[in-house]
């Protein structure tokens, strides 16, 4: 197994994601939330890139469809949900389906189009989502949404913990790519307080700022489900691992 990271979807089309598996990680909020969605028992979550493929793909699936999106972290108004994982309590979210729109994650999520599989991971699933990955059996790239095309520490650690679980279950042969290396040598840094990574980074300190920041004590959580979010058909559903 190969295992490579591209530190924001910018990077793609050096690190071809063809013929691989992609793992999207937007630590802070999208693949937490769409994560957090699953486990409480959400059918499916539909990512798009704007607001208008939002508002007309909903109208496509009918009744049991919620519309959910951030811009600038806040709800986009006429919204029924957010970017808060907190939002996607099993009340809200169980047996629906829902349509996400957000500045980052699920834009990387369109940027990956082109590999043979496409999950998403977070702290909250990363040993299912290495799991998962060990039983594909697929070379592995690791796509950080990162802000705005740019690096950010939040999920660079986030696909350091990923390549961390990985070499702990995967039973033959694994070569890291450089870029790999340093996303473990990051997590290796920062595993013993992954919340203070998370409030000290640069999108954290955002996040709290526009009055988000219990989603860090959420997106810090390692390991509370073995939901792991995979792409079929253009939903990501649950698959456990």
């Amino acid at each position: 197994m190969i295992l490579d990271v591209a530190f924001s979807r910018r990077d793609l089309p050096h690190r071809s994601a063809s013929g691989r598996a992609a793992v999207i990680i937007d630590i802070i909020r999208a693949s937490t939330t769409i994560t957090m969605a699953l486990h409480h028992g959400c059918t499916g979550i539909v990512p798009v890139r704007t607001l208008g493929e939002a508002r007309a793909r909903a109208l496509t699936l009918g009744d049991g469809v919620l519309l959910a999106g951030e811009r600038r972290a806040a709800r986009v108004a006429g919204f029924d949900l957010g970017n808060s994982p907190a939002e996607y309590s099993r009340q809200h979210v169980q047996g629906k389906t829902i349509v996400l729109t957000t500045t980052n994650g699920t834009r990387a999520f369109q940027a990956a189009h082109s590999a043979r599989a496409v999950i998403a991971c977070a702290f909250l699933n990363v040993s299912a989502a290495a799991r998962w990955l060990g039983r594909a059996g697929l070379d592995v790239l690791i796509v950080c949404a990162g802000r705005h095309s740019r690096f950010s520490l939040e999920d660079a650690v986030g696909a350091g913990i990923l390549v961390d679980r990985l070499l702990g279950v995967v039973d033959h042969a694994v070569a890291l790519g450089d870029a790999a290396r340093a996303a473990h040598l990051l997590y290796s840094a920062h595993r013993s307080d992954l919340l203070g990574m998370l409030q000290g980074c640069e999108w954290g300190q955002g996040i709290v700022r526009e009055g988000f920041g219990a989603d860090l004590e959420i997106c810090a959580q390692v390991d509370i489900t073995d939901a792991v979010p995979v792409m079929r058909d253009g939903h990501l559903v649950a698959e456990r691992a």
